[in-house]
């Protein structure tokens, strides 16, 4: 089930808008599994102990939570594991963290298409490769197509959220608007 975190104050947008923290997801998120701090560590490149003082705090927010433990070579191994969520930042409300928010808006954006760019330079060339797609129009949405749209989204987004048996990780980046000039 797809939870919904709207960030409403500060505290929340620090844990939440932290560039490490966002690797921290992103690679959760993409091994779509459990994982110790210190593998997270391995693949980051930084100190275990700072990945576990990120998973506490993204586990305040709700986005983390611990899977399991399992004990190695004597060792209490703890597994945290992404839960899938729905990060509502409330762009669009005036308040004193716009400026917080549209920095962190910035960021995840770049880092899609920054992804999306190196991975079609990676396979460039390679017929077999799984290509990626962007498209962009404009489509004219009545106020009932919109919340159709958005309604889809989410239960698509819902229903693929939790890794599966032969599912590939996709990133997945779409801004809509009401586009009123040019």
């Amino acid at each position: 089930m797809l939870k919904e975190i709207t960030i409403r104050g500060k505290k929340e947008l620090d844990i939440y808008m932290n560039p490490q923290r966002q690797r921290l997801l992103k690679c959760l998120e993409i091994y779509g599994g459990s994982m110790t701090p210190k593998q997270l560590s391995g693949i980051l490149e930084i100190s275990p102990s700072s990945v576990t003082f990120h998973l506490k705090k993204l586990m305040e927010l709700g986005a983390v939570e611990l899977d399991h433990t399992e004990m190695i070579h004597g060792i209490c191994a703890k597994y945290y594991r992404h839960v899938p969520v729905q990060v509502n930042l409330k762009g669009s409300e005036k308040d004193d963290l716009q400026f917080e928010k549209e920095v962190l808006m910035d960021y995840v954006m770049d880092d899609v298409w920054s992804g999306f760019k190196r991975h079609m330079k990676s396979v460039r060339g390679n017929a077999e490769a799984e290509k990626g797609e962007m498209s962009n129009g404009v489509l004219y949405l009545k106020e009932e197509d919109v919340q159709k749209l958005k309604q889809f989204l989410f239960e698509f987004q819902q229903a693929h959220s939790v890794p599966e048996e032969g599912a590939a990780p996709w990133e997945v980046a779409l801004v809509a608007y009401p586009r009123r000039e040019v």
